[in-house]
């Protein structure tokens, strides 16, 4: 299974172009990897985007941990942290105690840089200022903000460790016919955030692992589940290493029309 799509010719040069800067070390060189999860602060509460709502301005508080997407953030390598698709970002690209931290398109500006740095502190370098829950109250629905760095429990999170995950391609499948099985025996779902390996790889990842996906582009990250195997070789020359529903390859920014034909992701082993 996991048969690929015909790729453009001028995607299939772009593909080459990659392939041979893999050989040259570059895509190998990638700096800080992104890693994705929970952040949790004051009383075990987690880093929460209100009522999940992905609209700029968008308040970011303390809540509840749920394992929802409105608590996933992902620690990018370009110093973002990302929920919804969105920034964590200083209203008004204030540098004020007490500006808000709200949810905001990301635009590289200097109020949605942050740094996470090994006494638990998530600073905002533009401000020199910490993320603070305000008040130094744990109840659900405090919101964020930014304050001068005092070392109080309000300041201190846990965030998402980052990724030392192998490098390399994920493809995707394309059209299925309906009611195809996977080596595993189940049914095809192009929708599921699921993947094949390839049949050449050694060890073999059994069905049922999970995998965490990043990719290097734009830092978006999921969990998939191998329930196939797939005839792709990977090669130092093209570097396949998972076939991807066509819906993860996507939610993972992925481009299906026009074909991207595959990204550059990281993948670490979770079990």
């Amino acid at each position: 299974m996991a048969a690929q799509p015909p790729t453009r010719p001028v995607l299939l040069r772009t593909a080459l172009a990659a392939a041979v800067a893999l050989s040259a070390g570059v895509l190998a060189a990638s700096p800080a990897r992104a890693a994705t999860g929970a952040i949790t602060g004051l009383a075990g509460k987690c880093l929460d985007v209100a009522g999940a709502a992905s609209a700029d301005g968008t308040p970011v508080q303390l809540y509840d941990c749920n394992g929802t997407a409105a608590q996933q953030w992902t620690v990018g390598g370009d110093g973002t942290l990302r929920a919804l698709g969105k920034c964590l970002d200083v209203t008004g690209n204030s540098t004020a105690d007490g500006a808000k931290a709200q949810l905001w398109t990301c635009t590289g500006g200097a109020n949605q840089k942050w740094t996470v740095t090994a006494a638990h502190d998530i600073v905002n370098p533009q401000a020199d200022k910490c993320l603070d829950v305000t008040g130094n109250t744990s109840a659900n629905g405090t919101p964020t903000q930014i304050w001068t760095c005092t070392g109080g429990a309000n300041q201190k999170w846990n965030a998402p460790a980052a990724q030392t995950g192998e490098q390399c391609w994920a493809t995707h499948y394309g059209p299925q016919p309906p009611g195809a099985l996977t080596a595993s025996g189940e049914v095809f779902d192009n929708n599921a955030d699921t993947a094949a390996t390839s049949l050449s790889r050694q060890p073999q990842l059994p069905f049922g692992t999970r995998v965490q996906v990043t990719n290097v582009a734009n830092g978006r990250s999921l969990v998939v589940r191998i329930n196939d195997r797939g005839t792709f070789v990977q090669t130092p020359q093209e570097p396949k290493c998972l076939d991807l529903t066509d819906g993860a390859f996507s939610r993972l920014g992925g481009s299906l029309n026009p074909d991207a034909g595959h990204i550059v992701v990281t993948q670490t082993v979770l079990g």
